[in-house]
């Protein structure tokens, strides 16, 4: 077994009722979309796209929005297996974020929260979720975030067994039109100008150090569901005018999401279309 502590678990994208109700034709083509249910107290509802390392693509609709989640764009989770627990985690992220103080970017992580939701056969399932708490007014600027703050990740540790909440072990929910296996890479956009701070910010979440370079750094992730297959997050340094709109319009975040497929090789998501 590795001593991996960390793994990627799902990437968030946020549907309107009707994106999520009809499914563009590009998505059906490539994916087999399955329902997820409706979350504990009824406030969302999702569908999941599965893959058979364990991750998926979580696509939220809000049925009633809360207001602190008006202009946030999509975010992504990652997980750790037991026997690591959420409140394991939840210290060892406390206490690695406290070396680097004065690197952090105002981020820590809340206490275990408790979560759930009810399948369409009526199955409960259950979870604890820590999330990114942000208290550095002086990152947390409109220029910066212009949606609200989701450039740290968010983890999601199961309580109940996690095939009840991502049943990759049936066939049929991770067999896509498209031979998609899992995620390949995820990549999180930065002004050049804070590419170390994030790099430290991360290898602390990570807890382990990346390949680096000039413009950007690269985590090595197994997925939760084989040992055979791993995802890169990345760290790149905005570089070109395009990019710098980029973060002018959609703020530091997610700007790439690249799917594993062993039909027709590895292939861009077009995650910009719901960061909404």
């Amino acid at each position: 077994m590795s001593s991996q502590k960390v793994y990627l678990d799902h990437l968030l994208l946020q549907f309107s009722k009707e994106e999520f109700e009809s499914p563009s034709k590009w998505l059906t083509d490539h994916f087999t979309i399955i329902d997820g249910g409706t979350h504990a107290g009824g406030l969302s509802r999702n569908k999941l796209i599965i893959f058979p390392d364990g991750t998926y693509l979580e696509l939220l609709n809000w049925i009633n929005k809360p207001e602190n989640w008006r202009d946030r764009p999509g975010d992504f989770a990652l997980t750790s297996l037991a026997p690591v627990s959420a409140e394991d985690n939840h210290d060892r992220l406390v206490k690695a974020l406290d070396t680097i103080s004065d690197d952090s970017l105002g981020v820590t992580y809340s206490q275990p929260i408790d979560g759930g939701r009810q399948t369409p056969s009526g199955v409960d399932i259950r979870w604890k979720l820590l999330k990114a708490l942000y208290s550095d007014t002086q990152s947390t600027t409109p220029d910066l975030h212009p949606r609200g703050r989701t450039d740290a990740p968010f983890f999601c540790h199961d309580v109940t067994d996690r095939v009840l909440r991502v049943p990759y072990d049936q066939s049929s929910v991770v067999d896509h039109p498209s031979g998609a296996t899992g995620i390949a890479g995820i990549e999180l956009l930065v002004p050049k100008d804070r590419l170390q701070s994030y790099v430290a910010l991360y290898t602390c979440i990570v807890g382990a150090s990346p390949r680096l370079s000039t413009t950007e750094a690269e985590f090595e992730l197994k997925a939760p569901g084989s040992l055979d297959f791993s995802g890169v997050f990345r760290i790149r340094a905005a570089t070109s005018e395009n990019d710098d709109q980029y973060l002018r319009e959609k703020g530091i975040g997610i700007s790439s999401l690249i799917i594993r497929s062993k039909a027709i090789g590895d292939f861009r998501f077009p995650v910009s279309d719901y960061l909404h």
